[in-house]
């Protein structure tokens, strides 16, 4: 079992966005993942994310602009080419008084006490996003299994703007990760003795209220079940969350069961898939409110138990050759069973 804490926390400051930031005495900004799900005029399901300090502490990775088209079990196109915006950028950091700024040749994030834009695609992505809630974290210290201690940072907030010409809204979420200031993420612990399934989701509903959030499955034995619960705008911070998956015959998730403790349910839809099989996104089918679904939105990470064995090789071969090898050619054959990544 692993010792953990959910919690709640103030109002942020610019402080708070500066690599420089110690939420705790000898942590540091180790990884900057802000990601959207948003859906358009045109009926089109869009997905992004950027990691900031994804490769190198002085790059950002474009993990994809995608365009969802309803299936499953292969990887969504890109919407615009790696060719047109690049996997690999670096950056630099720009203040004023009002957002700390993360800013690339094809990208420029402006993260504010609670307002945050994104541009991407050099302009052909436009976001404005306003917080909903509370910041809230987990913090998991060093202990038997954790030479390195795990502290996650989340924002959750509604979004609004334009991809190409299609106006678009859904959810946008910032999750800042904390360790050892000179580890990478991908060593400090997270992927490979913490993390499982983790999701988030933003349900509207017709009378005007709303309820959003995230919540976490840990790998085996870890009891790890973070929740953050927003109603209204009210936050809670949990440690319950029950998460059921029911996958495809290649093992994607093709719905998820959600729980918080007795009284708070939703089942969340997948309708395509980004990066197979690790993500998928889609929209909240039912809650158990006694009310109408107006427009929902989720994002859903599986992580096979065995992928930081997968990660393993991804990094020797980029070690090795110079260059990463072809994720999708790498996935083509696999499936998952039994939260194992496996081929024919």
């Amino acid at each position: 079992m692993t010792r953990y804490h959910a919690y709640l926390e103030g109002e942020p400051t610019l402080d708070a966005y500066r690599l420089s930031h110690e939420p705790r005495t000898d942590y540091g900004l180790v990884f900057v993942c802000p990601f959207a799900v948003v859906t358009g005029e045109s009926g089109s399901m869009y997905q992004l994310m950027r990691g900031i300090q994804g490769g190198t502490k002085g790059e950002v990775i474009n993990y994809g602009i995608y365009r969802l088209d309803g299936e499953l079990d292969q990887q969504a196109p890109h919407l615009y080419p790696y060719a047109e915006v690049p996997v690999v950028e670096p950056y630099w950091v720009s203040e004023d008084r009002s957002a700390v700024s993360y800013v690339g040749k094809s990208f420029r994030f402006d993260f504010g006490i609670d307002t945050y834009t994104w541009e991407d695609a050099t302009g052909r992505v436009d976001l404005h996003a306003e917080r909903i809630g509370q910041v809230c974290s987990f913090w998991v210290p060093e202990q038997t299994g954790f030479d390195m201690p795990q502290l996650l940072r989340s924002h959750a907030a509604k979004v609004t703007g334009t991809i190409g010409d299609d106006p678009v809204e859904g959810l946008f979420m910032l999750d800042q990760i904390y360790s050892r200031p000179e580890a990478h993420w991908s060593e400090m612990g997270m992927l490979d003795k913490l993390h499982n399934l983790w999701l988030n989701f933003l349900v509207e509903y017709e009378d005007g209220s709303y309820e959003a959030g995230f919540a976490w499955r840990g790998r085996p034995g870890t009891d790890f079940a973070a929740v953050h619960h927003i109603v209204d705008g009210v936050s809670t911070a949990r440690t319950d969350a029950k998460i059921v998956t029911h996958l495809t015959g290649r093992g994607s998730v093709a719905t998820v069961d959600l729980q918080f403790g007795d009284d708070v349910r939703f089942r969340l839809d997948q309708y395509g898939s980004c990066d197979w099989p690790l993500h998928t996104c889609g929209t909240v089918g039912s809650t158990g409110r006694d009310k109408k679904i107006a427009r929902s939105w989720n994002y859903t990470e599986h992580f096979p138990l065995n992928w930081p064995d997968l990660h393993g090789y991804m990094a020797a071969h980029t070690r090795l050759y110079g260059k990463a090898p072809s994720f999708r050619t790498l996935m083509e054959g696999a499936r998952v069973e039994d939260e194992l990544l496996v081929w024919d």
